[in-house]
């Protein structure tokens, strides 16, 4: 082989390992910004399964406080009937 060839060959050789170089640190970019994505991922999973525990408590205490005002609601509503019923009697 000539020393012309060799040279090429050479210089072929080295483009090669530099395009392999540069899609090796393209592939370590990509994997470093996949890795970070999916820790942002668990971090936004943990949220919503905490959102979520806080609405199941808050739906317990809704209901609650939901059948606390239907008996103040009904016992209010005795009281007037009975105010409503005293008024009459004694306007009788």
């Amino acid at each position: 082989m000539s020393e012309q060839s060799q040279e090429a060959r050479l210089q072929r050789i080295e483009n090669k390992l530099d395009k392999l170089s540069e899609a090796f640190t393209i592939l370590a970019r990509v994997e470093e910004k996949i890795m970070s994505s999916n820790s942002r991922i668990d971090r936004l999973e943990f949220r919503a399964d905490e959102a979520e525990r806080d609405m199941d408590k808050i739906k317990s205490i809704v209901g609650y406080n939901q059948q606390t005002v239907k008996v103040v609601e009904r016992f209010a509503w005795i009281l007037v009937s009975a105010l409503v019923g005293v008024v009459m009697y004694y306007f009788k």
